[in-house]
């Protein structure tokens, strides 16, 4: 798979890194796979469902609270310290990232 570079964000799916302005950021599993899953449909707002269906493969089973958790451990990591946010909540829909 091919890196994938959003403004400083630059994500490694081969072997699950993630740099933010050349620092590395150290994620989970769950973490890694929903920051790819987002960048790779940058831009678009992503319902929580369509996210629990990709990271855990179970949709309604997993409680949106896993999802709500796991954004914010994520946008603590990616944007933490950052002028520039890139992980958006967009109300009454999912998150995106831009």
């Amino acid at each position: 798979m091919v890196e994938i570079k959003l403004g400083g964000v630059t994500l490694l799916p081969k072997s699950c890194e993630v740099m933010r302005e050349g620092k590395k950021i150290l994620l989970r599993r769950k973490e890694f796979e929903l920051l790819e899953f987002m960048a790779r449909n940058r831009c678009r707002a992503i319902n929580r469902l369509t996210l629990l269906e990709y990271v855990w493969d179970c949709g309604t089973t997993a409680k949106t609270n896993t999802l709500e958790v796991h954004m914010a451990t994520l946008r603590r990591k990616i944007d933490g310290g950052f002028a520039e946010k890139f992980i958006r909540t967009v109300r009454g829909m999912g998150y995106r990232f831009d």
